[in-house]
């Protein structure tokens, strides 16, 4: 990530910011309390946007370039799944517990955390 950064979010509780940029794709999360690098993660591909679940940086859901979402703990990398078509964003419904992805066609992709599958996609009118 030394020559670009992609995507800059603050944690919820305001204290972790996190970067993700490109060559060799990785993952920075810093310490706005102490004013230093947290952790560093490289990634297998290029991430085109990413959501905490939780209030600091312990639950993180990645989406890849290649059609890949990965999960990440606190300790590290957690679970990789892959979606039907190609995203371009998502969001996270908290009550519901669901994902939700739009990318390369008319569908919204919902993806249930709670049950660990995926739902039934939601059409819309867009191209």
């Amino acid at each position: 990530m030394p020559t670009v950064c992609t995507t800059i979010k603050v944690s919820k509780d305001g204290q972790y910011i996190l970067a993700t940029g490109t060559y060799k794709p990785r993952v920075r999360c810093y310490d706005t309390y102490q004013l230093s690098l947290k952790f560093e993660r490289c990634l297998d591909s290029e991430v085109v946007t990413f959501e905490t679940l939780s209030d600091d940086y312990s639950k993180i859901v990645f989406l890849h370039n290649d059609r890949y979402i990965e999960f990440h703990s606190q300790s590290g990398f957690y679970y990789k799944t892959r979606i039907p078509k190609f995203g371009r964003d998502f969001s996270y419904h908290y009550p519901s517990c669901d994902l939700y992805f739009v990318g390369a066609s008319s569908e919204v992709y919902r993806l249930n955390l709670e049950q660990g599958r995926y739902l039934n996609p939601l059409q819309t009118d867009a191209a």
